[in-house]
């Protein structure tokens, strides 16, 4: 277990055994002395689909861990301006000798810093109380594994749509079953009303399991949570394993996987890596080491745009089921305003996608449908637009791939760490790889080449100037492609 230096641990969090009714953490603020008492819960019945007779000890500790990553992550603030914070996590487990091996233990600590830019310690205790009804349950009917049936996360949002009726158009043999879960009511909601529209569409095909989480404090939560995503593919991981598959999928389009940082110069954005495939290859690696089994976590859309994503649902003009999703990074709840923003980065490439489809939004949005805020709207759509710029630059050097692939990669290098750790997850060679990843890229600028003008008009200066036309004086004024 990796060493911690006390003198800059910020938190300390010790979880109770996880109960049906919930359970106690306990934070302590090192700084100030502070204990703050905060309750977590979990709803895990509808993992009473399983295949095997006695519910396993392993994978309820899986869901145990997923929960005490949530809360830790939720109740530890971090500034991103700032350096990096020190917590430590104490969890009552059933298998503590498995959780606490050096190999498992760094990984996991090892992921959480990859994804929140904390530093994470775990210890894990023998846990004293009875397992959640769940486990104690009889089976009271099993059934086999079915062979051809893909379990996949079910966020309820646009990609997890577009994905998944993709899914569904091009292997109708298959049957897909989904996990959707979180904190949010609003949420739970969405995905319900979703997948009811998409079962009307194609009965007997889907099955939906919905384990919702709850963290009831008054505290202060951390808005720049990183371990979300992490959370979700656990609990996705759990569900997979009890259905008898060895696999999870994540349906997310590439551009947002990767996610790019927008300029060298950028900072405080939204760089999130909840999705990156760099994270689906160490919680497969997790899950692995945990189950004792070969375990996999695939995006089967890595190499695809959204606009891309949304062809099949273009083809048979589903607007109706597109508009029943959700985008927004930072939904709003302002009476008479449109709940999703229109100016965050996942709204702008929302709005990008469906005008590149050439489908009709009809989704309002406070940018341009309400009363924008006082602040610059601007930003996240004048840094995509620089980092488009700075894409299409470097992919037109010639045309010969090689060269394209030295400039891009250059000019972001994290790309040759994407290529050469995960190309053997995605099953093909690095140059199958790297040519897959240029032609996603030229794509996504051939999108905004087509699209950008109309989207522009929804951020029009005060000067009566568009967000392009302010992009293209700045690149030519500062540089702004090396910075």
């Amino acid at each position: 277990m990796k060493s911690l230096n006390h003198k800059k641990l910020e938190y300390c969090l010790h979880f109770d055994s996880l109960q049906d009714n919930g359970s106690v953490v306990r934070r302590i603020d090192r700084a100030t002395g502070e204990v703050h008492r905060v309750r977590v819960s979990i709803d895990d019945h509808d993992f009473k689909h399983r295949i095997q007779q006695v519910f396993p000890s392993v994978i309820a500790d899986v869901i145990d861990l997923a929960v005490a990553i949530h809360a830790s992550d939720r109740l530890t603030i971090q500034d991103p301006q700032q350096p990096q914070i020190q917590l430590k996590v104490v969890l009552p487990v059933r298998h503590p000798e498995i959780l606490n091996k050096s190999t498992l233990n760094q990984q996991l600590c090892q992921l959480l810093y990859w994804a929140t830019g904390k530093q994470w310690v775990f210890e894990f205790e023998r846990r004293r109380q009875p397992g959640r009804s769940i486990e104690n349950q009889p089976l009271i009917c099993s059934f086999n594994p079915i062979v051809d049936e893909e379990v996949s996360l079910w966020s309820g949002g646009l990609d997890a749509l577009a994905g998944l009726y993709d899914r569904l158009k091009q292997s109708p043999e298959k049957s897909f079953a989904l996990l959707g879960t979180g904190s949010n009511d609003n949420t739970h909601r969405r995905q319900q009303e979703v997948f009811y529209s998409l079962q009307h569409l194609f009965p007997n095909r889907l099955a939906l399991c919905r384990i919702p989480f709850d963290l009831s404090s008054h505290l202060e939560k951390n808005r720049f949570s990183r371990a979300r995503g992490i959370v979700f593919m656990l609990l996705g991981s759990a569900y997979s394993y009890l259905r008898g598959h060895r696999v999870l999928h994540v349906y997310e389009n590439g551009i947002g996987a990767i996610n790019l940082p927008y300029r060298k110069s950028a900072i405080g954005l939204d760089h999130s890596r909840s999705v990156h495939p760099e994270t689906l290859r160490r919680v497969g690696l997790l899950m692995t080491e945990l189950i004792g089994e070969n375990f996999k976590v695939r995006n089967p859309f890595l190499f695809h745009t959204k606009a891309e994503m949304m062809k099949s649902l273009a083809e048979d003009a589903r607007i109706d089921l597109a508009s029943q999703t959700s985008s927004c990074d930072s939904p709003h709840r302002k009476p008479q305003q449109p709940p999703q923003c229109g100016y965050c980065s996942s709204c702008i490439l929302r709005k990008q996608a469906y005008a590149a489809s050439q489908l009709e939004d009809k989704i309002p949005y406070i940018v341009p449908h309400g009363n924008p805020p006082a602040g610059d709207i601007r930003l996240y759509l004048e840094n995509m637009l620089a980092q488009v710029a700075a894409l299409r630059v470097h992919l037109m050097p010639s045309n010969q791939r090689a060269d394209q692939w030295r400039a891009l990669s250059q000019r972001f290098p994290e790309l040759n760490d994407i290529v050469d750790r995960t190309h053997t997850e995605e099953n093909i060679t690095l140059l199958e790889m790297r040519h897959q990843l240029i032609r996603l890229f030229q794509s996504y600028v051939s999108e905004w080449d087509l699209v950008k003008p109309s989207l522009s008009e929804q951020f029009v200066r005060k000067d009566g100037s568009s967000v392009v036309d302010h992009i293209s004086q700045v690149i030519i004024r500062k540089g702004l492609l090396n910075r």
